[in-house]
């Protein structure tokens, strides 16, 4: 048996066992992204609904605040602590800052979303490259520990 054949078929296996596993995280990861483009769409339209505008014209112009007695996070400082009771549109509370923007939205299914940016472009690209960098790293170990120790076993010609 051919001691470094052997040993490169082994490196080989390595770097695919590293591929795998780089395609476990890869998916991890991915599905966090999609996960967080999901809540910042969410949040987005419900902001941007029909309903949310209206009531937002509503206490622009002075018809008053509602404390909610649904159980909300307390806002951070600098915020309006009041909260607007909507109950309509898929929206069952919505806490808005002193400007009048939307701090969060709890719905009708008691899931609060907050703003968060959506994820970038890169973000999407990163999942592509744990799997390549799974192969490469064990089986350039692997390898290199091959060249080395070939380099004390080979036989003088």
């Amino acid at each position: 048996m051919n001691v470094r054949k052997g040993m490169k078929r082994l490196a080989l296996f390595v770097g695919v066992l590293g591929a795998i596993a780089g395609g476990v995280v890869s998916y991890l990861n991915l599905s966090d992204v999609l996960a967080t483009r999901a809540r910042h769409n969410a949040f987005e339209r419900l902001a941007a609904s029909d309903v949310v505008q209206q009531e937002r014209k509503l206490l622009q112009a002075g018809q008053g605040w509602v404390v909610s007695d649904s159980p909300i996070p307390p806002p951070p400082s600098g915020f309006v602590p009041y909260s607007y009771q909507v109950n309509k549109g898929g929206i069952q509370t919505v806490l808005w800052t002193k400007d009048y923007a939307v701090e969060s939205i709890v719905t009708e299914s008691g899931e609060t979303l907050h703003p968060e940016p959506a994820p970038s472009f890169w973000q999407y690209l990163l999942p592509l490259v744990f799997p390549v960098v799974g192969f490469f790293i064990p089986w350039g170990l692997a390898s290199a520990v091959v060249w080395v120790g070939a380099g004390f076993f080979e036989t003088p010609k």
